[in-house]
């Protein structure tokens, strides 16, 4: 008859060898779960910020633009052509400030196309310059780069049709001459601007629109 084997024997140094070594699993795990949670949360923050700042760019391309308030022209002295274009600009509801400075404003009007940038001298050949008609709290400072309008502000853009290059020399408006404009912040929704010129010239300023 075969003897039943005696139970083993653990000696106590070998069951402290076998704590130590729990222990140091343990450990172990506790140390990867804390960097795998540190690596998430950074990696969700990261994503939250980047969410926001999206946001943020995504409402300001939506809110942010101009309105035309009214629009008129200047005629020369024979009252044949209009040479002065200026348009009265206000923000569009819930628009942030915009920077003029930044503002593109192109023009067509069949014999002459041209894009003009700002500046703070007398308006030239692809330029366009502009004036404060009303300035409201916080009240603006405006220097050469900084023409910033806010919520309430009106202002005046100023465009000399004559320095424009066109196939006809300039950019003078005849009588029912059809005009477009684009109004382009650096930010926002751009805005169209369409009028026909009237068919007689009677006033030394004439309405567009």
């Amino acid at each position: 008859m075969a003897k039943t084997p005696k139970p083993r024997r653990v000696r106590k140094d070998e069951g402290a060898e076998l704590g130590v070594g729990t222990l140091i699993i343990l450990i172990a795990v506790i140390l990867i779960a804390a960097v795998a949670a540190g690596v998430l949360v950074q990696t969700v923050y990261k994503l939250q910020q980047q969410a926001e700042a999206t946001a943020d760019q995504a409402l300001k391309e939506v809110a942010t633009g101009l309105r035309v308030i009214a629009s008129y022209g200047k005629t020369e002295s024979g009252l044949s052509n209009i040479t002065d274009l200026y348009l009265k600009v206000a923000l569009s509801a819930g628009s942030p400030v915009i920077n003029l400075y930044d503002l593109i404003i192109g023009i067509s009007t069949g014999p002459g196309d041209v894009s003009l940038n700002y500046t703070s001298e007398i308006a030239g050949g692809q330029q366009f310059n502009v004036s404060s008609i009303r300035d409201t709290y916080p009240f603006n400072i405006w220097t050469a780069t900084d023409v910033g309008i806010t919520q309430g502000d009106i202002a005046l853009l100023h465009v000399n049709l004559t320095a424009q290059p066109a196939a006809s020399g300039n950019m003078n408006l005849r009588t029912q001459q059809d005009v477009t404009m684009l109004l382009i912040p650096k930010h926002g929704i751009p805005t169209f601007v369409m009028f026909t010129t009237p068919s007689v010239y009677s006033n030394a300023y004439e309405i567009l629109g």
